[in-house]
């Protein structure tokens, strides 16, 4: 067990973090009093009623101007179409002698258009499934142009240094995370060691040859749960792990590059809310039982013949997992203070899991509380440069195989692939939104073929195959952002990116800086396990937090007169609503109990996959198209309906008129809630387009 007497002096070391732990613990009640002060500020409650009044003006005359608008729209429509049914009748008169021109591509995309005009080719409906090599033949006409633009000289070589060891530290937690589970699930053949070299391989790799470099790489929860499903399969073919492993990375690397040239990227478009939904409350749902039975589970409760040093060590290891639980969810809220300047609070909002390990590890030194028994991260230091498990690098792929085995082998990498083409694309998706403003194409074919190719130095070194991460991919685009401040005109301010430093250094560099961490090996050590078992609860908490299913659960449990007056719960059915929410849970906690408590566990991926032709086919016939407008919106005819999102805009406003300017400085809340899924598809609740109107904006109250 390392100790870290001789290179911090601990007496220093554990009054740091007695003195941080006590304001961390004054900082809510700090909070409390600054709030209520300033709810009573008389010139705000003036400033409230006044813009209350102008809400409720601007709203009926708004509404009826869409309404009209709506009107003359259907009139235009109906004309067009008329228009066009004559010209197709005279043209039937003429005879057919002219040659009619070829579209530039066989969907008639333009390589150079923009982030925004691609992704919404890319969303049609009528958007072909498959096309060979079209899609990436047009990602590399629309990139190749701009890779030495890439790698040219930022306009701002701070912002560039400062999100590439941003996205390094909100990468590397995460990582020692599900490191962890990995090593329980697997019998410590994967561990922190292949998990940190894991997400430096593939992050260069991505970095120098993927089309969209701004989409940072890693090791992800659902991939550790994956893993560890899938450990088991091991022993039903009597085949050695690592070899097992290899081709369990090539069957789904050659699934994924086939996919990408046939096409087939396009089916995450086919994906909406009711897939998504579940999918994020499935994640948090399983951190939440992980962590609690891993911080339970070692209590020895029941058990009288158990050392009573043992027995000390657990309690301080949950203890300290639950301290960091707290910590990180109250730091997680520190953009929304009053207290400290706005640099501060971005500074505790970004790093608040580092911050947290960091207190709780120096805390876990005060005398009393380590008694010789408390488990830190299991890993040698310093790191002698081998594999965890007593084997080598190379894996040899005919050691103990069979046949058999090499094709069962195929089973849970079709899971990876169902699992990348969902995880991985929304991750792009999330990073390319339209209020990004980016101006370089994106590439999503091209990208999924790259991803297949990190899947052969997985296979080879015996490393866990990662994807894009969410939320650290968009927020390492957020922070590569300027932004600014402008009001609307409901005199609200809204943050808008003026420009975005679209380079390849800043995706380089943070996968550059994992070897730093292997390197740092001795300072991980000193890490108590029961702060990342602390760490995964508190990101299953933020899964929760602000997913839908949650809400409209807790909805379930309120007297009507409480719930808020949101579309889904004003112009929908309740019992619908019951119902629809009835369906969602109930599918939840089928993919989890067949995830954690069945010997299929691996098959989780297709089981969400399957959620797709269900809402598709299922629950369409089940629910009328009005509801599910609200409910479950998906497609062009819906999203991109002006009248109804404008509607919506200025009813949120006035729901939110307590909502001062001071509170709207960081309206990018959301992007820190759980697995960010959410931000890819409309809200019902606040979340709406900024694509026509920019009437509105996001407000996380």
């Amino acid at each position: 067990m390392s100790q870290p007497n001789d290179y911090l002096p601990p007496a220093l070391t554990t009054a740091a973090a007695t003195a941080a732990l006590a304001l961390t613990l004054s900082l809510p009640l700090l909070q409390m009093d600054a709030v209520s002060r300033h709810l009573l500020n008389p010139a705000r409650l003036r400033t409230k009623r006044r813009r209350h009044q102008l809400y409720e003006t601007d709203k009926t005359v708004e509404i009826q101007r869409l309404r009209g608008r709506a009107v003359v729209q259907q009139a235009a429509d109906s004309a067009a179409a008329a228009a066009a049914a004559d010209n197709n009748v005279a043209s039937n008169d003429i005879e057919n002698n002219t040659e009619e021109p070829a579209p530039s591509s066989s969907n008639g995309a333009n390589p150079k258009k923009t982030v925004r005009q691609r992704s919404s080719a890319l969303s049609t409906d009528d958007e072909p499934l498959f096309q060979f090599m079209t899609g990436i033949k047009e990602d590399l006409d629309a990139r190749a142009p701009l890779y030495r633009d890439d790698w040219s000289k930022p306009r701002s070589i701070f912002t560039v240094v400062n999100a590439t060891v941003f996205a390094f530290v909100i990468q590397l937690i995460p990582a020692l995370i599900f490191a962890e589970l990995m090593a329980r699930e697997t019998e410590n053949n994967l561990s922190v060691a292949e998990v940190v070299l894991s997400s430096a391989v593939i992050g260069i790799i991505y970095a120098i040859f993927a089309g969209q470099p701004l989409v940072i790489m890693g090791i992800t929860g659902p991939v550790a749960i994956l893993l560890g499903t899938s450990y088991r399969l091991t022993a039903k073919f009597d085949a050695d792990y690592f070899p097992f492993f290899f081709w369990i990375c090539i069957w789904a690397g050659a699934m994924h590059i086939l996919s990408s040239m046939v096409g087939l990227v396009n089916l995450v478009w086919k994906v909406t809310p009711f897939t998504s939904q579940i999918f994020e409350l499935f994640i948090g749902v399983s951190f939440i039982y992980l962590s609690c039975r891993d911080l339970i589970e070692p209590l020895y409760l029941g058990q009288s013949d158990v050392d009573g040093a043992d027995r000390a060590g657990q309690y301080a290891t949950l203890l300290l997992g639950t301290l960091t639980c707290y910590i990180s969810y109250t730091l997680h809220f520190a953009e929304t203070w009053m207290l400290f300047t706005r640099q501060v609070r971005t500074v505790l909002t970004s790093y608040n899991t580092l911050i947290a390990v960091v207190i709780v590890t120096g805390l876990s030194y005060l005398p009393g509380i380590d008694m010789g028994t408390l488990d830190r991260v299991d890993i040698i230091a310093p790191w002698d440069w081998q594999p965890t498990a007593d084997r080598s690098w190379v894996t040899n792929p005919m050691q103990g195989m069979s046949a058999n085995a090499v094709f069962g082998a195929m089973v849970p990498g079709f899971m990876f692939f169902l699992l990348f083409i969902i995880d991985h694309n929304v991750s792009s998706i999330l990073s390319q939104l339209p209020k990004y403003n980016l101006q370089k194409p994106a590439a999503y074919h091209w990208d999924f073929f790259v991803l297949g190719i990190t899947f052969i130095p997985c296979a080879i070194l015996g490393l866990p195959p990662g994807n894009g991460l969410i939320p650290q991919a968009p927020l390492h685009v957020r922070a590569l952002c300027t932004r600014k401040l402008e009001a609307d005109k409901y005199g609200v301010k809204r943050e808008v990116v003026t420009y975005v430093e679209e380079q390849r250094w800043s995706g380089l560099g943070q996968a550059l800086l994992m070897f730093v961490a292997l390197a740092a090996f001795r300072v991980i050590s000193w890490i108590p396990r029961g702060a990342l078992f602390g760490l995964l609860l508190y990101l299953g908490i933020g899964a929760l937090h602000g997913n839908e299913i949650w809400e409209r659960t807790i909805w379930c449990l309120m007297i009507p007169k409480k719930r808020p007056p949101v579309p889904v719960v004003t112009d929908v059915k309740w019992r619908t609503v019951q119902l629809f929410t009835l369906i969602q849970l109930a599918c939840t906690f089928l993919v989890f109990g067949v995830a954690n408590f069945t010997s299929v566990g691996y098959i989780y991926p297709a089981l969400l996959v399957i959620l797709v032709p269900i809402r598709s086919y299922i629950l369409s016939r089940i629910f009328s198209r009005q509801d599910l407008k609200r409910l479950d919106p998906h497609g062009k005819d819906e999203e991109d309906e002006d009248h109804y999102h404008d509607e919506q805009r200025i009813i949120h406003h006035q729901r939110n008129d307590s909502i001062d300017s001071e509170e709207l400085d960081f309206p990018n809340r959301a992007e820190f809630r759980g697995q960010g899924r959410k931000q890819l598809h409309h809200r019902h609740t606040s979340n709406m387009t900024e694509d026509k109107g920019e009437i509105g904006m996001e407000v996380n109250a």
